[in-house]
């Protein structure tokens, strides 16, 4: 008789997703703010061994609508399912392979903001605006090989 009755009761299975930009839950809707999905690219931008922040430069900022918070700037697209795509602005320290550090770069934002959001991300655009030199002082605040290497007439 019970099994007779489980049988006739139908249970439906209600499948539940992580609510994430723009989803819609049983509460209202949920929004991600472009702020917060900066900061996290921006604390992956940092986690990179050798990679800084650097600002955007003049030609970014003529873009309207868009701002950049530490080196990083966020474009969501609207719809059901919005995509992401994070410019990342940067410095390299010097000596490093360049390509292999954007690589990084992309692969750590990529990961940190899919992770907290729950969005895939549509792209993520590195431009590397400078190089970065370690400065290497004696006790007496001298450089140490008398090299400086930001003047490259004395090499």
């Amino acid at each position: 008789m019970v099994e007779s009755m489980n049988e006739d009761f139908n249970v439906e299975e209600k499948q539940e997703t992580e609510p994430g930009l723009g989803q819609t839950n049983l509460e209202g809707k949920v929004r991600i703010s472009e702020d917060v999905i900066a900061q996290l690219a921006t604390k992956a931008l940092n986690s990179v061994e050798g990679v800084s922040p650097a600002s955007p430069g003049l030609m970014a900022n003529l873009r309207l609508g868009r701002k950049t918070v530490n080196g990083v700037r966020i474009s969501i697209s609207d719809g059901d399912s919005p995509e992401i795509v994070v410019d990342a602005y940067i410095s390299v320290k010097y000596g490093l392979r360049i390509p292999d550090v954007c690589w990084d770069v992309q692969e750590a934002i990529k990961e940190q903001v899919e992770r907290y959001t729950g969005y895939s991300i549509k792209g993520v655009n590195i431009y590397v605006q400078g190089i970065t030199f370690a400065e290497k002082k004696t006790t007496d605040g001298e450089e140490a090989d008398g090299i400086d290497p930001l003047n490259v007439e004395g090499a």
